[in-house]
């Protein structure tokens, strides 16, 4: 997987945040400082020369705009587990490359990603012998099924999502970093999750992390050795005899800001549906540089992760590292972390 879809860029305009939480959408464009971000120049896309985010809609070519989008049966009840982070899922990835739906092959899109089983994502947890989830938390690894579309256009294959607590109220909070970090709120299940319970990515190049994959399409690549030292963390799992399949990810959590090219809803619902905001905005996966004096991402989780097989079962065991506002990760926790697939008879969301 080529580093423009394992990482994203987002083409820069204002970076205000909302005033209040509770503000209206009206309120909010008003108020709106119309200063851009200082950075380089963004790069011309690499996948289609023809591309074009008029709108917020991807393009295929200069005549076909990709008018997918996603979500489950209310008559029946299902879900759509691919339906994620919008209700929008183009499929570019699939069309420019005539990829099927789902792929397959590696153990990670056949097992962890559920191909094997004929899906496009498969959901994990952690749970007691009872079904229940003991954590509260849940993960979805997606394989070639269009989610994880960014509002630059890449993206949208291999993409990793971690959910954590319960619903909650949508909110917004501009940080230290001048990120306005939200919650998140599932386009088809309609769960709200808090600030910082959102966190998603895209899996390592090859399952591991490299410099490719430190950087965004639209700004280039992070400042200073933070990627060196990620990559440089040894995974516990890489040389165990009986692992399946060792991987590493990066994650990032989840924000929105104001983007005047974005006329349309397709990259902000319906995580800003309560403030009823149909255009000027846009929401994503922060893996953007930040700050001229930082150069990286001020928040990343690096998880270090190996697929084992339990008797009749599987297991993805998992190391989580941080960079918190710092250039060097720390790890967190003991390690060992187990999460399990989510099958029909567990308490958890799909």
């Amino acid at each position: 997987m080529s580093w423009w879809l394992a990482s994203i860029g987002l083409i820069f305009a204002a970076h205000t945040p909302f005033s209040t939480p509770e503000s209206h959408a009206a309120e909010l464009h008003h108020t709106q400082s119309t200063r851009m971000f200082q950075a380089a120049t963004p790069r011309p896309f690499e996948i289609a020369d023809n591309r074009n985010l008029n709108g917020g809609f991807c393009w295929a070519s200069s005549s076909e705009k990709l008018t997918n989008f996603c979500g489950g049966n209310p008559k029946t009840g299902s879900h759509d587990i691919s339906c994620s982070p919008f209700n929008y899922r183009p499929f570019l990835f699939n069309i420019l490359n005539r990829t099927q739906d789902p792929c397959g092959g590696s153990p990670y899109e056949e097992i962890v990603a559920g191909a094997q089983n004929g899906q496009g994502a498969r959901a994990w947890g952690a749970f007691d012998g009872n079904g229940n989830n003991i954590v509260k938390d849940y993960w979805v690894f997606h394989n070639c099924d269009g989610a994880g579309i960014q509002p630059d256009c890449a993206g949208d294959i291999k993409y990793i999502e971690r959910f954590e607590g319960t619903n909650t109220e949508p909110s917004c909070t501009k940080g230290s970093h001048g990120r306005n970090h939200c919650t998140f709120t599932h386009p088809d299940s309609g769960t709200t999750f808090g600030q910082f319970k959102y966190w998603a990515g895209w899996y390592g190049v090859n399952g591991e992390i490299n410099e490719k994959q430190c950087g965004s399409q639209a700004s280039g690549p992070w400042g200073g050795n933070v990627c060196q030292k990620i990559a440089a963390i040894e995974n516990p799992y890489k040389n165990d005899k009986n692992v399946v399949k060792a991987f590493s990810f990066m994650l990032f959590p989840w924000v929105c800001e104001a983007d005047s090219n974005m006329v349309g809803n397709n990259f902000t619902w319906p995580t800003m549906s309560k403030w009823n905001t149909t255009t000027g905005w846009k929401c994503y996966a922060d893996n953007e540089p930040g700050t001229p004096y930082k150069g990286w991402p001020p928040y990343i989780e690096i998880w270090l992760a190996g697929l084992y097989k339990e008797g009749n079962t599987y297991t993805i065991r998992l190391d989580k590292w941080m960079v918190n506002d710092s250039d060097t990760p720390a790890k967190m926790g003991k390690g060992g972390y187990k999460i399990y697939p989510c099958n029909s008879n567990d308490k958890c969301p799909w």
